[in-house]
């Protein structure tokens, strides 16, 4: 009888929405593991990446002694962790490097998740000032600013300054500026154990020796004539060079450089350097078609440089610490 029905599917309705009130809402603080693991969502750079989603763009994780920061929350980013499996509710912190889409554009989903559908007032945005005022990539409710009847939370907002450090728990975040866009950060993360730095997208080369002479980097395609590096961005190599972990995006091996990293420019930054580990991602996905050109990158640089060099796949967990055991590396 349609009142027997109606009686039902009151009561399961009601039966379900407490249980979801609960379960995401008036939740209890998880706590994170003390140890350090990056789990990589997504591994892609760039507009064809983006729209490809080959490889995925929706950033890391990064756990790093009871603190979970998730790293720039590109397109896919709440679909991506569903499928590892990652509660975006156990989140200190977002971090969004730079206001491209590859780099945020999942963000106000995760933040969602991070405040407990927005009913809770927790967890840290940091962003570049422009991410979140003048081009306001990330809206107003979103940031914690405005509300909408019974949905009071949101996040802290932080906005990213050079070598202004941010506590998150008991690790210190300090933003490095890095040169690709209008304003960009990558970071340094200290913790007791373990420095880690994470690149975002950069210039790193800037006059480059070729069997004819110097040639200044351009934006032009592939470089194919290089020999050497003779002008570089020194203060990255300072920063980068002294950390135990690194990130680095590199988008290709030899394109692109004069906003992009490449593994050219990043085995010139790793020498004689203090890094023992290093993880390669933000790959344009000339990188993955019509060959997968990720090993040989990695082999490269580590060859090239003697640090550990993993490339990282979509979907792909790390145990950073098992990976530094390996090596003889004291954490």
């Amino acid at each position: 009888m349609p009142g027997d029905l109606d009686q039902q599917l009151r009561e399961r309705t009601n039966r379900a929405i407490i249980n979801s009130f609960w379960r995401y809402r008036k939740r209890e603080e998880p706590e994170i593991p003390e140890g350090y693991r990056i789990m990589f969502l997504g591994t892609g750079g760039n507009p064809e990446a983006t729209f490809t989603q080959q490889p995925r763009t929706a950033g890391f994780i990064l756990d790093a002694a009871g603190v979970r920061l998730y790293v720039d929350p590109g397109p896919g980013a709440v679909v991506r962790a569903r499928q590892m499996n990652i509660d975006l509710g156990s989140l200190d912190a977002v971090y969004i490097s730079h206001g491209h889409l590859d780099h945020y554009g999942g963000v106000e989903g995760v933040v969602e998740a991070m405040c407990w559908a927005m009913y809770a007032r927790r967890g840290y945005l940091l962003a570049p000032p422009n991410v979140l005022e003048t081009e306001r990539l990330v809206s107003y409710y979103h940031q914690g600013a405005s509300s909408y009847g019974s949905y009071k939370g949101g996040p802290e907002v932080i906005p990213l300054k050079k070598d202004k450090p941010v506590k998150i728990k008991d690790a210190v975040l300090t933003p490095a500026a890095v040169y690709h866009s209008n304003m960009n950060f990558g970071f340094v993360l200290k913790t007791k154990k373990l420095t880690i730095g994470y690149t975002s997208d950069t210039n790193y080369i800037c006059r480059y020796s070729t069997p004819s002479g110097v040639k200044e980097v351009g934006p032009t395609g592939p470089i194919m004539d290089i020999t050497g590096i003779t002008e570089y961005r020194r203060d990255l190599k300072e920063i980068f060079s002294a950390v135990d972990v690194l990130v680095a995006n590199v988008t290709s091996h030899n394109a692109w450089a004069h906003r992009h990293l490449t593994t050219i420019g990043l085995a010139h930054l790793l020498k004689n350097s203090k890094v023992k580990l290093c993880f390669l991602t933000h790959f344009n996905h000339s990188c993955v078609t019509p060959a997968d050109l990720r090993p040989l990158m990695a082999r490269y640089v580590q060859e090239a440089t003697g640090v550990k060099t993993v490339a990282a796949y979509d979907g792909a967990v790390h145990d950073v610490e098992s990976l530094m055991e390996g090596l003889g590396a004291k954490t």
